[in-house]
Parts: structure tokens; sequence; C-alpha cells
């Protein structure tokens, strides 16, 4: 037995229409989407990017970059900093530095008095040439930057840690850091 569906051209009728009537939803759907929410990708228009208290703007038309300084936040997040906080924090650097006085360098140097020293300067520790190159002593702002991201502050650089976004937990951290010391450095006044 043979069975034979034919479909009548209302039916026919009423499949192209519903297709129909749902692309226009679609269609018109879509209009009122993009006038709700406009792209937001506009690669003419100007990005600013705030690091360490210093804004930049970078265009895609015109690479021209103009710095702005602005005040730092970094002496008011130090002052309100949390010692304890950091320390814990400060724990997942366990797993590559040490803290104690005369601690042992491991992957990472030892941090004992590292807040107000020369960077690159731990004896017996192999520091990356983008560290060394770069001079100067760990002051609170080099120590912000490069907590915040190693790789960006030192290309290069040895040390696999992505870094700590929250600035007021790398101000914790800071200031434990600058406990680790017979004699600390003096916290920045506003």
């Amino acid at each position: 037995m043979k069975i034979v569906s034919t479909m009548s051209s209302v039916e026919l009728n009423k499949w192209i229409g519903a297709f129909l009537a749902t692309a226009l939803f679609v269609m018109v759907l879509k209009i009122f989407g993009d006038a709700l929410f406009p792209a937001h990708h506009n690669h003419s228009a100007p990005v600013f990017l705030v690091e360490s208290g210093i804004v930049t703007e970078h265009s895609a038309q015109a690479q021209t970059s103009e710095t702005v300084s602005l005040p730092s936040l970094l002496p008011s997040l130090l002052l309100a900093a949390d010692q304890a906080a950091g320390k814990k924090t400060a724990r997942k650097c366990l797993a590559c530095h040490t803290f104690e006085l005369d601690g042992v360098n491991k992957i990472g140097p030892n941090l004992w008095d590292i807040a107000g020293s020369a960077k690159a300067a731990r004896s017996g520790f192999s520091y990356s040439s983008s560290l060394t190159d770069i001079g100067g002593t760990w002051d609170y702002d080099a120590l912000n930057s490069f907590l915040t991201s190693p790789k960006t502050y030192a290309p290069g650089t040895k040390m696999a840690f992505p870094g700590i976004k929250k600035p007021t937990a790398r101000a914790n951290v800071i200031v434990y850091l600058r406990a680790l010391s017979d004699t600390p450095i003096a916290l920045p006044t506003e």
C-alpha cells in the first residue's frame, strides 16, 4: 500500500507565510536592537589607557599619543592598606619566593627587605636582562607597576605570575613587603 502525501496550496501558503513572517520579525528585531544598543567598536574613536596614574590617548587613525599626568591614587591606597590581608594575598608568592631574613632564593629571589632596595640586586640570583636593564630601586610606584603586570613592566621577565589586578590587593601586598625589613621605608604622604 502506497501512502501519498499531498500538500494543498493553502497549506503551502501557510508555511511560506510563516517563514516570511519569521524572517521579517528577525530583521525588525535586529534593526531595533542596533538602534537601542549601538556598536562600541568604532576604531577611529580615542581609547584611554590608565596605568600607574598616567593617562595616554591612542587614536587608531593617527598613531600619536598624548600623556597627561594625574595625581596618583597609590599614596591613599597604601595609607589605607591592610598588612594582614597583604600577607594572605602574598601566600601565592611562596611557590617561588621566600620572605624570611636571610631566606634562600628559590625560582624567584628572597623578598626580605625588597621595598626600597635596588632592582635585580639580590646576590646569588640570576635575573633576566629585561629586569636588570630597568635599574633603579623598588619604590612604591615601581612595586605597584610590577605587581600589576610583571610582563608589561619588564617584557621578557622570567616571572610567570600574571599580576594582581585589584589596586587595593596590590596596596595590601606592598605594605606587607614594606614590613619585611628591619628598617621599613617611610609610607608616602598624600
